[in-house]
């Protein structure tokens, strides 16, 4: 037809436009005028490179990582590295006995055994000369490695936190041929239980029947291990044989060869799904081993006729095995292999008692090297100087060590043991780090005090003395009686709000359930209410909140951190900039990495540029001086061990020395910032409230803490106070007392429940929230929030009459400057007191109704306790016991 034009539809053919900006590659060139490397960045220049120049930048990078790892294979001075340490921990029911089966089948063909004289059930070192380069293995069990936790399901969280800190490799071990009772209650359920299909169900059912291979300790151990952080993991699956009863021998052996396939597939089946889901893909290897396998001298002594292809395959299974934890890539927990802390896990030890000294002796670990000046932490001992340090003959080394000079320590070097602050005023000592007194100089000269400051007022305080007559502000002079009398009018019901309900012995168990009961209903009624408080008729409101106050705008209202501290701040450190004081602690550690680097870990005591050191240089550049290359045989010698410290440890378990950075034994006010564990939601279980005493584990110390909840605000200086933990899920913070940590550092918070006491067995430390260090700041506002409310009970306009939130007229006269707010988003405040009961007339910044609820809000701020122990009541003194 004539004048028809075809359209093309929606699958027409659109090629793409061309958006280079120059004409071919040679243009670009051209362009770029001969310059190579002029590129906007490494990434775009590593792009704009050649095929070959690329393949030898990649190349490059191969063969650096390559001789990094073969040097750390190597050890120091062509010796072998430290021994891998493998853990193993059973997670079903006899343990100990399953850990001790796999440890006796993982060395039981090693080519050379070395078992400490002092305790042969703790620790057993290994060689195979098949695999030269990782064929040196430590190998410890969960239940003797660290003993001297005691027995029991708690002893036995802790002895595997404290195996995952010092562990290269965990196998988690599964026994394929545990029983399952009729009283078994599954704690772990392996796969979605709400299955659509028939297949899907028939899995979940096959996940569930296999259940109790997962003990209740087990589940507490993976719960309390992830939340502290894994190192390489590793799953074994024991597969013994199938136990026949009087109904299975009358099968026929095709029936049982068939329900033994189905058996062992469906234990390989939940094997790798345990590991999956609680591991994730990187971590889920799984291998299976039979434990009732012959060793290769057994199997030469028998007839080959005799030998089945079956006892092949186990042993084979065996072989697989340990070529896995020989070759396989390890390497410590995140947090321990980023930290740039040397530890020494002990092979041996000895304490003599007539001098007080620890002989400590092992390899040294960790990414940095061993500083003999530094301060070093045993778990379960404390915190001590070391006073020398000599080289020690490896067990598994093939070569003779050669002898090395003994470094000794310098007391002039070393940092000062003392945990708490003793500032001498008259002499113008302060409990500062990191502060520069000029500017401290410079903030306090004044022009000259217009007025004279009351006693006990700050300079925050005495600013409002701006807009008041001279005359005034001489009448509110005083001497400190106003304070004396509001601090011994509050001293004794402060007394009793903080007190802790575990510590109370003196009363009775029917006394401390209806206080439990009395807490769970408060705090159904603080998360109904949040913040809310009502006053008694008979109680003033001036006096009972004389110390809070009412501010304007929480972010931006003023709020001056030295105001009114406590006496307990007086004996801890303050620290100026945590983030700055850190990142110069960080920044030395890393120029010490690499200069043992540059030298090839070849030093010992000094680096190898002391004989090329010149006249101008000083000793004090040197920054080996007085370390050992980590991978070094050693024993360090600990000075004033006293005995009661070392009593708590067992004979047979291993203590690791651990060196504090710089500022690390100061105590000071540490941050946390923590997520509530799901185990303890429900009705059942009692609600965390700030101020309980709590086990805080922090990276390698414990200690005993009081701490209080915040909100963390990023971008205001005032944090809310929680008075009970927020649900699982939600992040909080936690302020403590407690010793400095740099980050990365794992927090671990437990809690003793001794609630029920008919059972022997509820007395146990519960995981209650985890999480990470934040930072330590002794300046960290925490603002208490309390909230009064009334009714309107006459409205007009934007007038309203209010009652019930003041029951006389001088509660309202205090409280007139103070700012009102409604719930349904109106401002307002307090015009005058009407009548003599309380009722008192507002002005809003709209219309109110008659519904709407008047809440005032006041402010206080709080500051953590010390742990109640016998030490601090008797003498009065802060007491921290860090173990």
């Amino acid at each position: 037809m004539p004048g028809h034009h075809h359209r093309a539809g929606g699958l027409r053919q659109s090629n793409k436009k061309n958006k280079r900006t120059k004409a071919s590659k040679r243009s670009v060139a051209r362009a770029a005028g001969g310059k190579v490397m002029g590129r906007t960045s490494a990434l775009h220049g590593i792009a704009q490179q050649s095929k070959a120049d690329r393949r030898n930048h990649l190349q490059q990078r191969r063969d650096a990582k390559r001789t990094e790892l073969l040097r750390k294979r190597r050890g120091v001075d062509g010796q072998p590295a430290p021994p891998r340490v493998v853990g193993i921990i059973a997670l079903g029911k006899e343990p100990s006995v399953i850990e001790e089966r796999v440890r006796d089948v993982l060395i039981k063909d090693a080519d050379k055994i070395v078992r400490p004289h002092y305790a042969e059930q703790a620790t057993v070192s290994c060689r195979y000369e098949v695999h030269k380069k990782q064929g040196n293995l430590t190998v410890l069990t969960c239940g003797t490695a660290f003993a001297h936790y005691g027995e029991g399901d708690n002893a036995a969280v802790l002895a595997a936190l404290d195996l995952a800190r010092v562990c290269d490799l965990m196998v988690f071990v599964l026994d394929g041929n545990a029983t399952k009772l009729e009283t078994d209650i599954s704690e772990i359920h392996i796969g979605s239980s709400h299955m659509d299909t028939s297949s899907q169900k028939g899995s979940s059912v096959a996940a569930n029947e296999w259940d109790h291979l997962i003990s209740e300790r087990g589940d507490r151990i993976l719960t309390a291990l992830k939340a502290q952080g894994l190192p390489s993991l590793l799953t074994l699956l024991l597969n013994t044989e199938i136990a026949l009863d009087d109904a299975m021998t009358m099968q026929s052996t095709k029936s049982l060869r068939r329900l033994k396939v189905k058996r062992n597939l469906e234990l390989k089946r939940y094997a790798s799904r345990f590991a999956t889901t609680e591991f994730g893909t990187g971590n889920d290897k799984v291998i299976e081993i039979d434990l009732d396998q012959k060793s290769k001298d057994e199997m030469m002594d028998e007839d080959v006729e005799t030998f089945s292809v079956t006892d092949k395959i186990k042993t084979q299974s065996i072989a697989n095995f340990v070529r896995a934890v020989c070759s396989m890539s390890a390497s410590p927990s995140k947090w321990v292999e980023a930290s740039p802390r040397p530890y020494v896990l002990s092979d041996s030890y000895k304490y003599d008692h007539a001098t007080k000294e620890l002989h400590l002796t092992g390899f040294v670990r960790g990414p940095i090297p061993l500083n003999v000046n530094a301060l070093f932490h045993i778990p379960g001992v404390g915190t001590h100087l070391c006073k020398i340090i000599k080289e020690d003959a490896a067990p598994l080394s093939r070569r003779k060590e050669t002898s090395k000079p003994t470094i000794e320590s310098d007391p002039d070097l070393q940092e000062s043991l003392d945990m708490f602050a003793s500032p001498d005023a008259l002499e113008g000592e302060q409990n500062l780090i990191g502060f520069d007194e000029e500017e401290e100089d410079m903030e306090n000269e004044t022009d000259g005090d217009r007025f004279a400051r009351p006693a006990g007022w700050s300079d925050y305080q005495s600013a409002w003395l701006d807009a008041v007559d001279e005359d005034a502000a001489s009448e509110h002079e005083d001497n400190g009686e106003l304070a004396d009398e509001l601090n011994a009018k509050f001293n004794e019901s402060s007394k009793q709000a903080d007190m802790d309900l575990e510590d109370s012995n003196i009363i009775s168990p029917e006394e401390r359930h209806m206080l439990h009961e009395q807490r769970r209903k408060e705090n159904t009624e603080h998360q109904e209410f949040p913040d809310e408080v009502q006053v008694d008729e008979n109680v003033n409101a001036r006096d009972r909140f004389a110390r809070y106050r009412s501010l304007k705008i929480f972010r931006k209202s003023p709020w001056d951190p030295k105001e009114n501290l406590p006496d307990d701040y007086a004996s801890i450190f303050h620290i100026s900039n945590f983030k700055t004081t850190q990142r110069s602690v960080m920044n030395y550690m890393k120029d010490v990495a690499k200069e043992a680097d540059f030298t090839e870990s070849k030093f010992w005591g000094s680096s190898l540029k002391d004989s090329q050191m010149t006249d101008d240089e000083s000793e004090d550049d040197d920054l080996l001086q007085g370390h050992v290359p980590s991978g070094s045989y050693i024993t360090l010698t600990m000075d004033n061990v006293e005995p009661d410290a070392f009593e708590n440890v067992s004979s047979g378990s291993l203590l690791v020395a651990v060196g504090l950075l710089e500022h690390e034994n100061k105590v000071s006010v540490l941050h946390m910032g923590l997520t509530k564990n799901a185990e303890v939601e429900g009705p059942e279980n009692l609600p965390i409230k700030s101020k309980d005493t709590l086990i805080i584990r922090c990276g390698w110390r414990t200690w005993k803490a009081r701490p209080i909840f915040s909100q963390h605000n990023l971008n205001c200086d005032k944090h809310k106070f929680e008075r009970y933990a927020p649900p699982a899920g939600a992040f909080f913070a936690a302020s403590v007392f407690g010793p400095v940590t740099y980050s990365p550092c794992p927090v671990l918070v437990f809690r003793e429940d001794n609630f029920d006491e008919v059972s022997p067995d509820a007395a146990r430390q519960q995981l209650v929230a985890s999480g990470s260090v934040i930072g330590a700041d002794a300046e960290r506002i925490v603002v208490k929030r309390v909230i009064l409310t009334g009714y309107p009970v006459r409205v007009h306009k934007r007038f309203a009459t209010v009652k019930y939130m003041f029951y006389n007229p001088e509660d309202v006269k205090w409280f007139k400057p103070a700012s009102l707010y409604t719930k349904h988003g109106l401002q307002g405040n307090i015009l005058e007191s009407v009548g003599d009961h309380g009722t008192m007339k507002c002005l809003f910044n709209a219309p109110i109704k008659q519904h709407d609820t008047v809440c005032l809000p006041l402010f206080k701020r709080v500051f953590p306790k010390f742990a109640e122990c016998d030490a601090a009541k008797s003498h009065g003194a802060p007491v921290l016991k860090i173990w």
